[in-house]
């Protein structure tokens, strides 16, 4: 033993210093310590179920009839997922082309109908879910993205975005689902994205991929994420370009595959989306005109992200109209975004938070900003939801250069400039909070909502409308064909015409206020409405439907056009322009049965039951007609279908 200790070389048996460690490898990215994780991950789930557990309640409201109440694809559960995946959007509901291809919401929709038909709980806890979700997606993937920044400003930053009003129209609007989705898939894809960094491992990056596909056929706007990926890479990582351009060609496959397919479904339409000033006011205005007003709305949008009050579901044509550049809100918008714009791009070789915050902002408002093109509205708070992370993670770099939290560790601690930012954080949070419960209750059902924006939006016009046929609603039992409320069904006829009073080519007002008027038996006044609004919409399919019973009523009833053939003109030309609309071939078939056309009359009555295969009316007419024919044998059938069909809806 004592010859091997003199063998050992002087050099080191005089050296004091430690044996050196064997090297370590690195991951190829910095990984965040576990500390603090599941904790504020609860936290951040537990801020979005409780803020809009007020809103398990609701029912059906605005955009949740197109998409699910009164949407017949919808409505057939998952065996029409065929449908759903090979045509647009509105497919189930209108007849007119469209612009959108989200087949992955209308599928969610479709498996919940199947679970519980006209159940909207099951619908609103599903977005409330999938929102308080969203808080643990976002709180895990950023911590790891900006590991290297205080994991203070990730957690105030998601506090933030999670507790703001601006998500309201999101989340208590069921059809508002693919906003959520496409925020959620995303993160994942870039959640997946970093792991692949972190690990080396292709499952990741292949994972990365899927989700990418699922936000992207959950909403098109999805697509500019496309440029987020490449932006985290360069701001938070030191990875080579070669890393970059590997990231940005995989994710582009799953783009490239979205757009192909969205081509091919949209491609089938024979005529492309039109929109209307009703839709956006920017519509029909000289180009400087449209530029300028795109940039007052920028400006609006930006200050409700900071106040958001009053907050309502339309603000439309005339309430808001086009102005040019001598307008101070189109300035305002115009220098405060090309300020950012400017800014953000002078510090990117800086790698500046705030510039990478910025962009965030500014590529996903970009696409809905009405700048860059023209989209089917000028105001919607859901389109301020992804962009709106943007605005949370600059607060939240905000607070934490003003207390000076520079690399801390900790989410929690006793330090001043900690305590303080969770103080500030926590006032905004607070108050955030207060304004998304109290504006839940008001997305409960149609009528609850119009009532309460009018006052904020008197002017709109669709908002008076909508307004209008929720209160005619109110005032009139379907079951029972008659009026239970006069004052009801006037006040919705008053707000009718206001709306053509703001826009008096308004098709769809003079089309509702001759139903109104039909309740009220006041035939002329209806037939005079309903001649108005062919006048400006000559292939309104609802209202030559409509037109049809007023040929059809008889003079004893009180009709004063009783023209069969005529009738049977309108009908035809109802069908023609809406083959999916059973009002109408219920009608036509009606109208052939009186000229014993029987044969004709069930071909129309099984086209409508394609679309609503439980409408007891089609049904008992194809079982009378068959009986009418001298056929009960083939009648029984039909009847037994119409009573399944009755008990169902019982």
């Amino acid at each position: 033993m004592a010859k091997q200790k003199q063998n050992v070389p002087a050099q080191r048996t005089k050296s004091t210093r430690p044996p050196a460690l064997p090297e370590v490898r690195k991951p190829s990215i910095p990984v965040p310590s576990s500390s603090g994780v599941w904790l504020f991950g609860l936290i951040a789930v537990a801020i979005g179920f409780l803020l809009y557990a007020n809103s398990l309640g609701n029912t059906y409201c605005l955009d949740d009839f197109s998409a699910i109440k009164d949407n017949w694809v919808v409505k057939g559960g998952l065996k029409n997922i065929g449908i759903i995946f090979s045509t647009e959007y509105r497919y189930g509901t209108w007849s007119s082309p469209g612009s959108l291809y989200r087949p992955i919401p209308l599928a969610m929709f479709a498996a919940e109908w199947s679970l519980g038909p006209d159940k909207p709980f099951l619908s609103h806890l599903m977005n409330v879910l999938l929102y308080a979700l969203s808080g643990w997606v976002l709180w895990i993937t950023w911590r790891r993205i900006l590991v290297a920044y205080p994991p203070l400003l990730t957690a105030v930053a998601v506090l933030i975005f999670m507790a703001h009003p601006i998500h309201t129209e999101v989340v208590a609007n069921i059809k508002s689902r693919d906003e959520i989705m496409s925020l959620l898939f995303a993160t994942l894809a870039l959640y997946g994205t970093w792991r692949y960094l972190e690990l080396n491992s292709p499952g990741w990056l292949i994972t990365g991929m899927l989700c990418y596909a699922v936000a992207m056929f959950s909403k098109e706007g999805s697509i500019a994420f496309f440029f987020i990926f490449p932006l985290a890479l360069w701001f938070f990582t030191d990875k080579k370009i070669g890393t970059y351009f590997i990231v940005c060609v995989l994710m582009n496959i799953p783009t490239l595959v979205f757009l192909l397919i969205r081509h091919k479904v949209l491609g089938a339409q024979t005529l492309g989306e039109e929109y209307s000033i009703l839709d956006n006011f920017m519509v029909g205005a000289r180009p400087a005109e449209r530029l300028a007003s795109a940039f007052m709305m920028c400006w609006k949008y930006l200050t409700l992200l900071f106040f958001p009050h009053p907050l309502v579901s339309d603000k439309g044509y005339p309430q808001i109209t086009a102005v040019g550049f001598g307008d101070w809100r189109a300035i305002a918008g115009l220098v405060t975004y090309f300020g950012m714009g400017i800014w953000a791009l002078l510090n990117t070789a800086k790698k500046h938070f705030l510039a990478f915050a910025i962009w965030f902002y500014l590529i996903m408002f970009g696409l809905v900003s009405n700048v860059l093109f023209l989209i089917g509205t000028s105001y919607g708070e859901r389109l301020l939801y992804v962009p709106s992370l943007g605005f949370a993670f600059a607060i939240a770099w905000f607070l934490c250069k003003l207390f000076k939290i520079n690399n801390s560790s900790e989410i929690w601690s006793n330090r001043n400039g900690t305590v303080a930012v969770w103080s500030i954080a926590g006032v905004i949070a607070l108050a955030f909070a207060v304004k998304t419960i109290s504006r839940n209750p008001a997305w409960y059902d149609s009528a609850s909502l119009y009532t309460t924006d009018i006052v904020n939006s008197p002017d709109c016009c669709k908002l008076n409308y909508h307004y209008g046929l929720e209160l005619v609603k109110q005032g009139y039992d379907e079951k029972a064909d008659k009026v239970i409320d006069s004052v009801s069904v006037q006040k919705g006829i008053d707000r009718y015409t206001n709306a053509i009073r703001l826009y008096p080519k308004y098709h769809d007002a003079y089309g509702s206020r001759g139903v109104a008027f039909l309740r009220f038996k006041k035939y002329e006044q209806s037939y005079q409405d309903y001649q108005k609004a062919l006048e400006y919409r000559p292939n309104d399919a609802r209202v030559l439907s409509n037109l049809g019973f007023i040929y059809m009523l008889p003079p004893q009833s009180g009709g004063t056009r009783f023209d069969p053939a005529k009738a049977e003109e309108v009908y035809r030309k109802s069908v023609l322009y809406d083959p999916r609309f059973p009002d109408a071939r219920r009608n036509l078939g009606a109208v052939l049965a009186m000229q014993k056309k029987f044969p004709e009359a069930i071909e129309q009555w099984k086209e409508g039951l394609k679309y609503e295969p439980n409408n007891v009316t089609l049904l008992h007419f194809i079982g009378s007609a068959y009986n009418d024919m001298g056929q009960p044998q083939n009648a029984q059938p039909w009847f037994d279908r119409e009573a399944r069909a009755a008990q169902m809806k019982k």
